[in-house]
């Protein structure tokens, strides 16, 4: 009798377990992701490399190796790969680790024209960055910048008698001076101003575009641009055309194509979370969500512009991160509102990302390969 009941109850636990294994098979882990989940992203992704590796890419870097007013160089684009930002980066992280608070004050012209006329490499992003989330990039000591102030739009760093000052400037035009002693990043950064500088020179240029769909933008054409947004491409719908939008779906999701190669994808959301995510998590999202398009535009021999981070919002939901990213075309920031030519219908920026709990969960972009040209022209 013991040992019929204890074989039961060795069929019920395997039954038990089947079970579990069947639903999470054809389910994933439903109940924490919901219906729309972010597909697990490898630790080698490009997002997570501008995320871990380092910090998230600024709009511009501005470096300046002399007195003189050409003796500067300001970089939209490639910022993590150039040797500026890796110095920049390495400093950061040891300050944030190591270095001490010295003193805030106001920004008057006198203060700004001294720091910013010596050697020093400038960080600015288009949008008040927190403290918080920066100094989340680095996992060091907790509240060391927050506790200080809360946000800041350019970050300044120049060596100076052997010192590095870090100049934390918002556009109230209040700075907050931290500095860090570290010979070997001092000298770094001397040996990168010693260089012999290659310069952006401005110019004036046009910008000419290509569809990369096709000038008939048939619906063999477009179906191959927006299968990448379904996990299952067999399922998605063949799609319909009403008033020049193609339209395809699946049990989750819904993919439109506009007339104007406006693409954008919204999906469904099975479960709400108990608070928002950070705003570090929901950037690797958006992040990813670029980087697979990219990569998706680029298997089909199709290259994608650059973007750099043009502004983020919260809400109108409690749980939702809005993240807004702008091409760039010739070394330089784009704003697709200035192209004649281009209708960027409701957008206000190239690519447009909702996140809600880690899960994008609305994409638009406007799909065109923007370049340089001195006759621009459409083909």
């Amino acid at each position: 009798m013991k040992k019929h009941m204890i074989k039961n109850i060795i069929i019920c636990a395997l039954a038990v377990t089947c079970a579990l294994l069947t639903v999470r098979l054809w389910f994933g882990n439903f109940l924490i992701q919901g219906l729309f989940p972010n597909e697990p992203v490898v630790a080698a992704s490009p997002a997570h490399q501008r995320m871990a590796g380092g910090m998230i890419e600024s709009a511009r870097m501005t470096i300046k190796t002399g007195a003189d007013e050409e003796m500067q160089e300001t970089v939209y684009s490639g910022l993590s790969a150039h040797l500026a930002w890796e110095i920049s980066v390495k400093a950061i992280s040891e300050l944030i680790n190591e270095g001490s608070f010295d003193r805030s004050g106001t920004l008057d012209e006198a203060f700004e024209n001294q720091i910013f006329s010596q050697e020093h490499i400038a960080i600015q992003y288009n949008f008040s960055m927190p403290t918080s989330f920066f100094r989340e990039q680095f996992g060091q000591r907790p509240g060391f910048l927050s506790s200080v102030f809360g946000s800041f739009e350019t970050l300044l760093i120049a060596p100076q008698q052997g010192v590095i000052n870090f100049y934390f400037i918002s556009n109230e035009s209040t700075f907050h001076i931290f500095i860090l002693e570290d010979e070997q990043i001092y000298d770094d950064f001397l040996n990168y101003f010693a260089q012999e500088p290659q310069y952006i020179q401005s110019s004036d240029f046009e910008i000419a575009w290509r569809n990369p769909i096709g000038e008939q933008m048939l619906h063999a054409d477009v179906r191959p641009f927006v299968l990448f947004f379904f996990p299952n491409p067999v399922a998605a719908s063949e799609g319909v055309t009403i008033n020049g939008v193609y339209t395809y779906v699946d049990s989750t999701r819904t993919v439109k194509f506009y007339p104007n190669n406006i693409v954008e994808l919204n999906a469904l959301l099975g479960v709400r979370s108990s608070g928002p995510a950070s705003l570090a998590s929901s950037l690797l999202a958006a992040l990813d969500m670029l980087d697979r398009d990219k990569a998706s535009m680029q298997a089909r021999g199709e290259p994608m512009n650059d973007v750099f981070l043009a502004g983020y919002s919260f809400g109108p939901s409690e749980e939702q991160w809005n993240f807004y990213f702008d091409y760039i075309v010739g070394g330089r920031p784009m704003d697709i509102h200035g192209i004649k030519g281009i209708d960027a219908g409701a957008l206000s920026h190239a690519v447009e990302i909702r996140v809600m709990n880690n899960t994008v969960v609305q994409y638009r972009r406007l799909m065109l390969n923007f370049f340089e040209s001195v006759n621009a022209y459409e083909y």
